[in-house]
């Protein structure tokens, strides 16, 4: 764990965070070169994963950051976690947290802030969560009342301003991030795949030469893999050469697993990244995310690959940026897996239609980088501190 530095004359901000992912690594680097310009210091906290986190395999560690320890308890069935991070945030005079519930080092931060209004504090997210049931809806109500208690709010989205707002938060104390990741990155590696990267590939992974789709990211429950396993084989049975490969790690990958054990069409690998990640973009003509959307939605974008989702309140903020028939396909919420199939095949089916699409996926990346979602973090910083 890193020493504290003595505090100097430098405004100082401590962002924390319970682990950080490879995503978010360009995003922080590129925060602190821009603070540092302006003559204000930029400490990222973060822990080892931990929990239902621990499975991802999508965490790193960054040379200057400071990583802390971390303890986690069950309480009435939920898994909570407390971070050894006092120390810095009351080093900074502004502390930028995740707005999670489960985060209970939040809980004092606000406190502390409420009695002494130092250090000023931030939420970075997206404003609530998804909840279910009776207790899911007593922690949404409490979140709610949270999210009016800090000095300043990083939103995600314009949608989430609008979720601010109607809390009566005041809007001039939000910043926008239009949430975003690395697709500068991205672009790089999918220029770089030639073809003969592309049948490496099919030829490494058993894959033939019809259509293929893929699911990337974290396997957990709100993803609904058991619903994509089943229209899967309800394309297959209408396009016979159709495959899908699901990338990823997380809580529910068994049910992946077993699906490719059960189905040689379908296929299990490991989290990807980089160029591993790009090859299978390119491979692939669409993303199939039936479930939870959020960061993929770039991904997507950068890759000209439409998604085809459902309708649903388990999306994250970034549901904003696909628009059904534009750059993506939404069905209803009530979809069936065979609805969801039918959609998949016309895409598969259709060249005007995936052509369509595609272009609409590249005009939308062209309007989220992470160079801009930096920047409008630290304009967001400034204000906060003035």
């Amino acid at each position: 764990m890193s020493n504290i530095r003595p505090r100097s004359r430098r405004p100082r901000v401590c962002f924390l965070t319970l682990v950080l992912t490879h995503y978010r690594v360009r995003f922080h680097e590129l925060v602190r070169e821009q603070l540092s310009r302006k003559g204000i210091e930029y400490d990222l906290v973060y822990s080892d994963p931990i929990g239902d986190g621990a499975h991802k395999g999508d965490t790193v560690e960054l040379a200057w950051g400071h990583k802390v320890p971390v303890r986690s308890l069950r309480l009435f069935g939920q898994e909570l976690y407390w971070q050894e991070a006092l120390n810095f945030a009351a080093a900074a005079d502004l502390t930028i947290v995740s707005q999670e519930n489960k985060l209970l080092v939040n809980y004092v931060l606000q406190t502390r802030y409420w009695l002494t209004g130092r250090p000023r504090l931030a939420f970075f997210g997206h404003g609530k969560g998804h909840g279910a049931g009776a207790f899911g809806r007593s922690r949404e109500a409490w979140k709610r009342f949270l999210a009016t208690r800090v000095h300043w709010w990083f939103a995600y989205t314009p949608g989430v301003v609008d979720l601010l707002r109607s809390y009566g938060f005041p809007g001039e104390r939000i910043t926008v991030n239009n949430n975003t990741i690395d697709v500068d990155e991205l672009a790089a590696d999918l220029s770089s795949i030639s073809l003969d990267d592309v049948a490496a590939f099919r030829r490494d992974h058993q894959l033939g030469e019809g259509p293929v789709c893929a699911f990337l990211g974290s396997i957990y429950p709100k993803k609904r893999i058991s619903f994509l396993i089943e229209a899967a084989r309800e394309i297959r049975r209408h396009i016979p050469n159709f495959e899908l490969v699901i990338a990823g790690a997380g809580s529910a990958l068994e049910k992946a697993k077993r699906a490719a054990a059960q189905d040689d069409f379908i296929k299990f690998l490991p989290p990807s990244f980089g160029r591993g990640k790009a090859t299978l973009l390119r491979v692939s003509s669409a993303l199939l995310v039936p479930g939870a959307v959020g960061l993929i939605a770039i991904d997507s974008f950068a890759a000209a690959r439409p998604i085809v989702t459902c309708a649903a309140h388990d999306h994250g903020p970034e549901i904003d940026y696909l628009d059904d028939g534009t750059n993506a396909i939404v069905l209803p919420r009530e979809a069936s897996p065979k609805e969801y199939a039918a959609q998949v095949i016309r895409l598969l089916s259709d060249k005007e239609l995936a052509r369509h699409l595609s272009d609409g996926a590249l005009q939308a990346a062209r309007r989220y980088s992470i160079e801009n979602m930096a920047s409008n973090v630290v304009d967001g910083v400034q204000r906060a501190l003035s």
